[in-house]
């Protein structure tokens, strides 16, 4: 019986890898995303592309609560609203994650992003209460770009807000909020992010 459950479950899983990929082919075909063809997504990725999205090489993504051990967002979100800018370079790694682009998002190559990570790049709501309470709120909300620059490693469940620059080869901690630019090659984590060591 165990033998048969097992293969069960493998027969199933096959069949969920097989619609996964032709899910994500169809999504990133429909969505116009610029993506180089050796990559590799373990879920169905949720993209929603107003703007314009490009891809580097090797991508690898993990998309769904069976893909990610370790939680976070339930799906992978890439989200570039319109007139935005959102490139992500080569060999990047992300988990779970939701990418909010409604300016411009830089991420280089070799870039980490693990689990229940969220960048924004805008405050979603204006700080003056009388355009909050208005219908032009989110379009006078402020907006920076983010710059994530070649061989940074983000853990899992951090934020990164507007404006923000963070160095090659620099590590965030798990957990952080990171709202002010990073230095190359140092380790930074919590809330607010601070600096721990030079690498």
């Amino acid at each position: 019986m165990i033998k048969i459950i097992t293969y069960i479950r493998i027969i199933l899983n096959l069949i969920n890898k097989f619609t996964s990929n032709i899910f994500n082919r169809i999504t990133l075909y429909e969505q116009l995303v610029k993506i180089e063809p050796n990559y590799r997504i373990k879920g169905k990725i949720k993209i929603i592309n107003n703007g314009s999205i490009k891809i580097g090489d090797s991508f690898r993504a993990n998309s769904g609560v069976n893909f990610n051990p370790i939680g976070g967002d339930i799906v992978l979100r890439l989200i570039s609203k319109k007139d935005s800018v959102l490139i992500i370079g080569n060999n990047v790694g992300i988990s779970n994650s939701t990418i909010f682009c409604s300016k411009k998002i830089l991420i280089g190559n070799n870039v980490l992003i693990g689990g229940g990570c969220k960048f924004w790049d805008t405050d979603f709501h204006s700080l003056d209460v009388e355009t909050r309470n208005s219908d032009d709120d989110y379009f006078k909300a402020a907006k920076k770009e983010i710059i994530i620059n070649d061989n940074v490693f983000i853990g899992s469940n951090s934020i990164i807000l507007k404006g923000v620059t963070i160095g090659k080869n620099s590590i965030i901690a798990a957990g952080s909020i990171v709202s002010k630019n990073i230095p190359a090659n140092e380790i930074w984590g919590g809330n607010p992010c601070k600096f721990i060591r030079n690498l």
